[in-house]
């Protein structure tokens, strides 16, 4: 598989993944000299030869040294009342038959309650051995026979039936057994009024609870509470009923009312409908009224001291909707407004005609609105008692207003014609054969459908820094220049390889084909940025056979 090759230079950092030598590396050149040692052997130094390697060790084997010769495993061996034990990694070592004291020699063998001790009787460094086991220590042998409890001796291994000199003081926890030794014995608890039933008599744990009947009175985590809703008109005495209420020892509470003025309807109390009379009123009539007196509730057929009317509602209704001003003619001058049609008036025009350049039209005056709609070219508007008719500017898709630059158009009398010279600064799109005798600036785009073709130049000159070309591909594809030889179909190409994503050069290539076959590929040099000494970032595109890596330590990579 391709990938990142370092390349080693004069001067760079020698670092390989991996080395393969036909031969062993000599111990002289840094080697070992072997082309194999043994898995788990310790290795061993022969000068410049090659390394050789012990055995693999088995458990407990140490190294061990040999005066002028290589060392040896071998494992530790025990001696008189010592044991060696080997284990996978470990070594232990322990001592049998063996004790402590601080006898030193013994003449004969004895035994005393148990203990055997013998020697060998060498007088310089002699051998003791402990033997038997402890047994048959009477008292007397101890410095501490007995154990004294209160005022009372006990000896070890006797029994005491009565203990004296104890006191006790303090407090007590747990629990008694037998009866209660005294006076008299506790008394057992029982519950009374307002205590939930429950008994104690000293042997059991009981527990003190308030009784509530639950519909008044409530028990919970907080203590005792008044119920929700627990309060009725029975816990209620008759004196909280004041004036104006009723209720209390067993009654709801209640409002007194008259049911003449006041009335209660469900939960909610009422001013009675038409139980406001005048006499509850401060003032009972209306003298504003001209110069006649009315009264809340009563009818008046005439009003009279009224010197005038200017309600609206009543002209227009009463007078001259409903006639009650019947046959009555108004004359002389008025000022103000008319209420109505107008149907009534003389000599004022209802109709106004007009005429356009072609048709005709009428507008009812009191009816319609006359309307002066714009053409093509044409606005209008209106405002106050003013109509605006001014002309559009001309656009691409709209008649109007249009000038003429004086450079490319000359007018007289109404006729326009091209200019001598003609400065183009949009897009030209010649869709037929142009000629054009001088030299053309075009300021805008040049859009070329067929063949561009350059004759009898040198050179050609473009100004711009970058040339694209196929400019109007959409999709991915090949793209070059070719240097035509001894034939239009016979070039020496340098293009981009769309398949391979690289830049190519090929020999005799044909320029009106559609396939394109690299011979050789260019290439690229990727260059790491600051403190990017490998080649573990760049991207696929890059990473093609031949391209190089140079970090910035200047360690060179090449992709193969």
């Amino acid at each position: 598989m391709a990938t990142w090759k370092k390349v080693i230079v004069s001067g760079s950092q020698a670092v390989l993944d991996s080395l393969a030598l036909d031969t062993a590396l000599p111990v002289a050149s840094g080697g070992t000299g072997a082309q194999s040692l043994t898995d788990g052997g310790v290795l061993l130094g022969s000068g410049t030869g090659a390394i050789t390697a012990l055995g693999q060790a088995t458990n407990g084997q140490l190294v061990v040294g040999s005066t002028g010769a290589d060392p040896v495993l071998a494992t530790l061996t025990g001696g008189a009342n010592i044991t060696v034990t080997n284990s996978a990694g470990g070594i232990s070592i322990a001592a049998s038959g063996l004790g402590s004291g601080t006898v030193q020699s013994v003449a004969a063998t004895g035994t005393e309650n148990g203990i055997t001790l013998s020697s060998d009787g060498d007088s310089v460094n002699p051998t003791i051995t402990l033997g038997g086991a402890l047994a048959n220590v009477t008292n007397s042998q101890l410095s501490n026979s007995s154990v004294t409890i209160g005022s009372t001796s006990v000896a070890l291994g006797a029994t005491a039936a009565t203990i004296t000199g104890l006191t006790a003081s303090g407090s007590f926890s747990g629990s008694f057994e037998g009866n209660f030794v005294g006076t008299t014995n506790l008394p057992d608890l029982t519950d009374g009024n307002g205590i939930a039933d429950f008994t104690y008599d000293g042997s059991t744990t009981a527990a003190v609870a308030v009784e509530a009947d639950g519909t008044t009175l409530s028990v919970g985590s907080g203590g005792v509470k008044v119920a929700d809703a627990g309060i009725t008109g029975i816990q209620l005495n008759s004196s909280v009923a004041g004036a104006g209420l009723a209720g209390g020892s067993g009654t709801a509470l209640s409002v007194d009312v008259d049911d003449s003025s006041i009335e209660i309807t469900g939960d909610s109390l009422n001013v009675k409908a038409g139980g406001v009379s005048n006499a509850m009123l401060s003032t009972a009539g209306v003298t504003t009224l001209g110069s006649t007196a009315l009264t809340l509730g009563s009818t008046a057929t005439t009003v009279t001291g009224l010197s005038s009317l200017t309600s609206t509602a009543l002209v227009a209704t009463n007078i001259n909707n409903s006639g009650l001003v019947a046959n009555t003619k108004i004359t002389g001058s008025f000022t103000g407004s008319f209420v109505g049609d107008g149907s009534g008036l003389t000599g004022v025009a209802s109709t106004l005609s007009f005429t356009g350049d072609s048709g005709t039209g009428t507008v009812a005056l009191k009816t319609q609105e006359l309307a002066i709609v714009a053409g093509e070219g044409i606005n209008t508007v209106a405002g106050s008692q003013t109509i605006t008719i001014s002309a559009e500017d001309a656009t691409s898709t709209n008649k109007g207003v249009a000038s003429f630059a004086a450079g490319d158009f000359t007018v007289s009398s109404g006729a326009v014609s091209l200019a001598t010279d003609i400065t183009i600064d949009q897009d030209l799109t010649v869709t037929r054969d142009a000629t054009i005798g001088r030299n053309a600036l075009i300021q805008g785009n040049l859009v070329v459908q067929g063949t561009a073709s350059f004759q009898h130049a040198d050179n050609l000159d473009v100004a711009d820094r970058f040339i694209r070309l196929a400019s109007g591909s959409t999709a991915v594809g090949d793209g070059g220049i070719v240097v035509q030889q001894d034939g239009p179909a016979n070039g020496e190409a340098f293009s981009y390889d769309a398949a391979t994503t690289r830049w190519s050069m090929t020999g005799s290539f044909d320029p009106s084909t559609t396939s394109y076959t690299p011979d050789a590929f260019m290439a690229a040099v990727v260059e790491g940025g600051a403190g990017v000494n490998t080649p573990a970032a760049v991207v696929a595109k890059y990473q093609k056979k031949g391209n190089m890596f140079v970090g910035a330590n200047q360690d060179i990579y090449i992709y193969s």
